[in-house]
């Protein structure tokens, strides 16, 4: 069950810059078109989400589970996916430049015309 729901993670990050969302759980929600840039989300589960059309720029996802996300056209430069659970994820479209993929697990991993893979 998610720690937070689609109009609350909206409310926080409208008020805050670098959001700490740090190992919440946010799986299986709709958060696409939302703004991330900067967000901890170290350790978070991401499994399932929508995150379509997302600004990750500079976020921090390490070690973050995002098992089957669907990612298409999500900004994610300069993002840490250090570690991240990407496994059967849908990146098709998405910016990776300057992101940290040490680690990454992408088996099954859509990555078409990702942008600096």
């Amino acid at each position: 069950m998610p720690d937070l729901n689609r109009q609350e993670l909206i409310k926080i990050l409208a008020i805050t810059t670098h959001a700490r969302l740090a190992g919440v759980d946010l799986s299986g929600l709709n958060l696409s078109g939302l703004n991330f840039a900067e967000a901890d989300l170290t350790r978070a589960d991401l499994s399932g989400v929508n995150l379509t059309n997302a600004y990750l720029r500079g976020a921090r996802l390490e070690e973050a589970n995002l098992e089957g996300a669907l990612m298409m056209n999500a900004n994610l430069k300069e993002a840490n996916l250090k570690g991240a659970n990407l496994r059967r994820a849908d990146l098709s479209g998405a910016i990776l430049l300057d992101a940290n993929l040490y680690n990454t697990i992408l088996s099954g991993t859509n990555t078409d015309r990702v942008k600096g893979l």
